[in-house]
């Protein structure tokens, strides 16, 4: 008898029925639910069976990896892919994939959404009217300026940078990128400014993160970077916690350089309840009140992007199963 593939998928994010990984795999493959993943980690012993693994949450590390004897691919249920030891995968000879394409107009309106809440002052606006103590005043929120001949300031161009960008510009405001690995002439092509990251922090109105988390990229919102940031920026993070120095953000507002923040991603998640940033937030303290938003790590979020992930990392798993190359590879 042929071996019938096993393919490892995470638990707890989607219907427990696993309706369309089992339809989009088939009857010959047997698609197993990793169990009470320790600390989040995937087992060894559900590791070493695996012919591929779908994760959305669980990590796997380079001890789980160690472990496959037969793993044809690692995909990735989402865009960031720094739940997977992609070097040891690597090493290993595992190509690991991600699904860089289901949500990019799902994270682009909602990095639109939390600019826009910002800058228009509604947090201010909306307790100012929750409270009911019959003021209904415009000034609640304090001075507010036009978008409109700003700058806005993105770092990391690609498919979710690029659709912030072109949301951004019916809005009528100046585009401006910074990106490294984005092939030269992009700017023309989009009506865009390329400038160099220091040029870019000075010249921001606005500031919008867009890149994965890796060696590079980790903790590069720091005190230097912040200290070189036009001041009173708006500052919008809904790529990974990890890129932003809570600790540095908290200095920054306090001191009056960065005007507004909204973030939807933190460094761990749920955040510690501890984070000074958070806890001033939620005690409302008068230096970060209507200064911070903070949102669930859920810009990722529809029920239509949700159906595309699954589908999407299916197909993949399926392809490789039959033979056929991975697609989206990140670390090969």
């Amino acid at each position: 008898m042929s071996h019938k593939p096993v393919v490892y998928i995470s638990p707890g994010h989607m219907d427990p029925y696993y309706t369309l990984e089992k339809a989009g795999l088939g009857p010959d493959v047997d698609l197993r639910v990793m169990q009470s993943p320790d600390r989040g980690y995937m087992d060894g012993a559900e590791a070493c069976q695996a012919d591929a693994i779908m994760t959305w949450r669980t990590r796997i590390d380079a001890k789980a990896i160690d472990q496959l004897e037969h793993c044809k691919l690692i995909v990735r249920l989402g865009v960031g892919y720094d739940f997977v030891d992609v070097e040891a995968a690597a090493r290993k000879g595992i190509p690991v994939s991600n699904v860089p394409d289901y949500c990019t107009n799902e994270v682009a309106d909602h990095t639109l959404a939390l600019l826009l809440a910002i800058t228009r002052g509604l947090p201010a606006y909306i307790d100012s009217v929750k409270q009911g103590t019959g003021q209904w005043e415009w000034s609640a929120a304090g001075s507010l300026y036009r978008m409109t001949g700003k700058t806005l300031g993105i770092i990391g161009l690609g498919r979710i940078g690029t659709a912030v960008a072109l949301r951004a510009k019916a809005f009528g405001v100046d585009v401006a990128f910074y990106d490294p690995y984005t092939r030269d002439g992009m700017e023309r092509s989009l009506g865009l400014r390329r400038l160099g990251l220091d040029d870019l922090l000075a010249q921001a109105d606005f500031l919008t993160l867009h890149t994965p988390l890796n060696d590079e990229t980790r903790a590069m919102v720091n005190s230097t970077f912040l200290a070189k940031l036009k001041n009173g920026v708006y500052l919008v993070n809904t790529s990974r916690g990890g890129v932003l120095d809570s600790t540095a953000l908290e200095v920054a507002l306090r001191e009056g350089r960065v005007a507004a923040a909204a973030l939807d991603v933190m460094p761990t998640e749920p955040p510690d309840s501890e984070l000074a940033l958070l806890k001033a937030w939620r005690a409302g303290e008068d230096w970060v009140k209507h200064r911070l938003i903070v949102t669930p790590h859920s810009a990722f979020y529809s029920e239509e992007g949700e159906i595309d992930m699954r589908v999407k990392a299916t197909a993949t798993v399926r392809e490789v199963l039959d033979g056929l190359p991975a697609r989206n590879v990140v670390n090969m």
